[in-house]
């Protein structure tokens, strides 16, 4: 079988042709791991592909990239690290390109943007990743789609990176979020994962804090967000208010 028809038979209810997809996919992995995750990018990337197929490919792309098991993670991290150059530029331009065209609640390409840059900016690697996304957000054409996954992924990369990596693209980052909180924002979508990601970003904008012009614009900001008609916004904007006192 092709590897759409594999992914597609991940959600088989016959337990046999389910068992039998999951050996193909390993089977795949084994034998060459670059080119079966760029396969599986690419099939998360065709928009033409079932609903079914794209999430299976994420799935697959993730459990590619990254492991609850520490251990486990690093090694996957240093895995995509030796892959050719070239290659990875390939999967990586795919898995950005599909921010946004997802199926409604499918975060496959975000938290794939994350694990990527979970291995790659501490080492100096993707370092226009930020500013792609920073791009994504603040771009008057960008899609409410591509918004709020961009911001997505920028929660995700915060949560996943130690702080001291971002440090230095803290400007960047706070500018978009903050770009997707403000009240004139009109969809709630993206106010909810431009909140859930600044959440996320806290530990590593203490020098923003320090300052007080932007230490009160950012406090009016959250706090316009507890006012907001969606209680999604609200809870998420009154968490971070009670993490920024503790922290802060």
């Amino acid at each position: 079988m092709d590897l759409t028809s594999i992914l597609e038979a991940t959600a088989s209810p016959d337990t046999n042709t389910l068992m039998q997809a999951q050996r193909e996919l390993e089977q795949a992995a084994a034998n060459n791991m670059p080119m079966f995750m760029k396969a599986l990018a690419n099939a998360l990337h065709n928009c033409g592909n079932s609903d079914v197929v794209r999430l299976a490919a994420g799935l697959q792309l993730k459990n590619c990239l990254t492991a609850k098991d520490h251990e486990r993670k690093t090694a996957l991290q240093q895995m995509w690290l030796s892959f050719p150059d070239t290659l990875r530029e390939e999967i990586k331009t795919m898995v950005f390109q599909t921010l946004g065209t997802e199926p409604l609640k499918h975060k496959s390409a975000a938290q794939c943007v994350a694990y990527i840059a979970s291995a790659e900016l501490p080492m100096g690697q993707w370092s226009d990743l930020i500013q792609m996304l920073l791009l994504s957000v603040t771009n008057p054409s960008s899609t409410e789609a591509v918004k709020e996954s961009s911001l997505e992924a920028i929660g995700y990369i915060c949560e996943e990176i130690d702080p001291k990596y971002l440090a230095s693209q803290a400007n960047e980052i706070l500018t978009a979020i903050v770009q997707g909180m403000r009240k004139e924002e009109q969809s709630n979508r993206v106010r909810l994962a431009a909140t859930k990601a600044l959440y996320n970003s806290l530990e590593f904008t203490k020098a923003n804090f320090e300052k007080e012009s932007e230490r009160h614009f950012i406090m009016q900001v959250v706090c316009e967000a507890t006012q907001c008609s969606e209680n999604s916004v609200q809870v998420a904007a009154l968490q971070n208010l009670v993490r920024i006192m503790s922290l802060y």
